[in-house]
């Protein structure tokens, strides 16, 4: 790994918990392989493109990494109905890219949810958007979902030794009713099980924010506590 540039942001009202502050350290680098990414992460880091961060705040640990055992993973019922409502539609693999259907999307999805969870405002170009998914030290794969040629969802992830990564994902939000979001998950966990990696990582996890909790509804899942051992979640 071959460090850039370190910083610490905050403290800051937190995005994901109102009644707390949030301080984040990062790490800008210049390279970074895929086996120091995945000692990282179980360290309790994330990134978006060269830019590693994980949080220190002074009075709250809730946010926890969490990952899923592959070889163990069930869909539950509703997760099977997901992938049934959705079972017509075609899901690619290809190398992340951006041009005006995806950043259309991406921006139509945050719109959404800016107006019917609060998130803050999160639009982006098509800089923002290379710099954040495309300018990877890591390998990288885009898994796209189609329905003909309309482009209905997008998940991005790092591939690392032991592991599918799951970044970031959107979807069309025209699509309520068709659990398009969950869809969208269960490709991390396809994508693990095609490429033989034990585990799908699911990013930060916190129990109390319905933007993140539903992560453990992909079970069964481990979270990582703060003595940096993975506790399961449920058994």
């Amino acid at each position: 790994m071959r460090v850039l540039q370190t910083l610490t942001t905050g403290p800051e009202p937190c995005t994901y918990l109102p009644d707390q502050e949030a301080t984040l350290e990062h790490v800008v680098v210049a390279q970074l392989s895929p086996e120091e990414y995945e000692q990282k992460m179980n360290d309790g880091w994330r990134k978006f493109g060269p830019v590693l961060f994980h949080p220190v705040c002074a009075r709250c640990q809730e946010c926890r990494p969490l990952r899923i055992p592959v070889a163990e993973f069930v869909p539950s019922r509703s997760q099977r109905r997901a992938l049934a409502k959705n079972a017509g539609l075609e899901v690619r693999y290809a190398r992340p890219t951006i041009e005006p259907t995806r950043l259309a999307l991406y921006n139509r999805y945050h719109q959404h949810q800016e107006a019917q969870k609060g998130w803050p405002v999160g639009e982006r170009d098509t800089d923002d958007y290379a710099f954040s998914f495309l300018h990877n030290p890591v390998p990288a794969v885009e898994i796209s979902v189609w329905e003909g040629e309309s482009l209905r969802a997008i998940v991005l992830a790092d591939v690392t030794p032991s592991t599918v990564s799951g970044v970031y994902h959107y979807y069309d939000p025209t699509s309520e009713g068709s659990s398009l979001g969950t869809f969208a998950m269960l490709q991390t966990i396809a994508l693990a099980q095609k490429l033989g990696k034990p585990w799908a990582y699911f990013g930060y996890w916190i129990a109390t924010c319905p933007s993140l909790s539903y992560k453990a509804n992909f079970r069964p899942c481990e979270v990582r506590q703060d003595d940096g051992q993975w506790q399961r979640l449920f058994v």
